[in-house]
């Protein structure tokens, strides 16, 4: 039963990917001649992209068994879930004018539809997924063995993670001896400049420094320091992927405002969301190590 069922979920993602590229091309047939938009254009290539080949190649991994499918569609399942609880919020928000104004009642699709389908296809098998893919017999299907806690052995992933923290350090220790002028973002659109932009480059390096250096050893606090850190940033990440606009770039990156201007706002803030789904997949990797860290005690 339950290798049917990750067939057809496998199935279900890929189709999700080919529904998203029809969608999404005939959107863009429909706005004529984007060639006089580049940056608009570059835009949407790139999270069509991400949108099409992400979902058909989690749903191919799915049907081939591939235990990274597995960890793949527990992001998506965030996101998706994050999506579905925006877009609700969203929809108890519009004025009902909004929808009384409607000029073609034919097109106009009720609330209440538009609704159930928001939770059933963003909230609840979202959350299906990540609670099906995440039991024993399913684990075992993907080849997932329980590891041995007496492996002390550091995986690859870990030392690759060690040196990114340890990247991440040296780039941030940089812009505190830097005369920085653009401001740094913080939380839901407040920016920080002067020395209170130096001391939040300060922090971050040697946070990350110390999950650097612990990670090449396997210690247990870096881990838990790793898994705090991150979920406060992506937290932040999730919030202001709701206060972005285009203006919270321009502030950051004056010199792209010709460029972008353009651009809709609902870019920008998506550019947030995408911007978050490789934090979530590593943090997830991270934890699923916690075995290993424990028995470096």
């Amino acid at each position: 039963m339950e290798k049917t069922i990750v067939r057809l979920s496998g199935i279900y993602v890929a189709c999700v990917g080919i529904v998203v590229s029809i969608i999404m091309t005939l959107g863009l047939l429909s706005r004529g001649n984007l060639t006089k938009n580049q940056p608009f254009l570059g835009a949407v290539i790139v999270y069509s992209l991400l949108l099409v080949l992400w979902p058909v190649a989690t749903g191919l991994g799915i049907i081939f068994k591939k235990n990274w499918a597995r960890y793949s569609i527990f992001v998506m399942s965030v996101f998706a879930i994050f999506i579905g609880i925006s877009s609700a919020v969203s929809l108890i928000f519009i004025p009902q004018s909004v929808y009384d104004a409607q000029a073609k009642p034919a097109n106009y699709i009720p609330e209440f539809f538009i609704s159930v389908a928001n939770f059933i296809f963003f909230i609840c098998i979202p959350m299906y997924f990540m609670i099906f893919f995440n039991k024993g017999v399913v684990k075992k299907i993907f080849g997932v063995v329980k590891p041995q806690v007496t492996n002390k052995k550091r995986p690859l992933g870990i030392t690759l993670i060690s040196i990114l923290s340890f990247f991440t350090a040296l780039s941030s220790a940089i812009f505190i001896f830097m005369p920085v002028d653009p401001k740094a973002p913080l939380i839901g659109g407040l920016f920080i400049t002067g020395t209170g932009e130096k001391i939040y480059f300060l922090v971050v390096s040697v946070i990350n420094l110390y999950i650097s250096i612990g990670f090449l050893r396997m210690k247990k606090s870096a881990w838990t320091a790793y898994i705090v850190f991150y979920i406060v940033s992506i937290t932040i990440g999730i919030v202001n992927s709701f206060t972005a606009s285009k203006m919270t770039f321009f502030e950051i990156v004056p010199s792209i405002q010709s460029s972008y201007d353009a651009m809709p706002n609902i870019l920008y803030k998506f550019s947030g969301v995408i911007g978050l789904i490789l934090p979530t997949f590593v943090l997830m990797y991270v934890v699923s190590k916690k075995r290993l860290f424990d028995a470096h005690k």
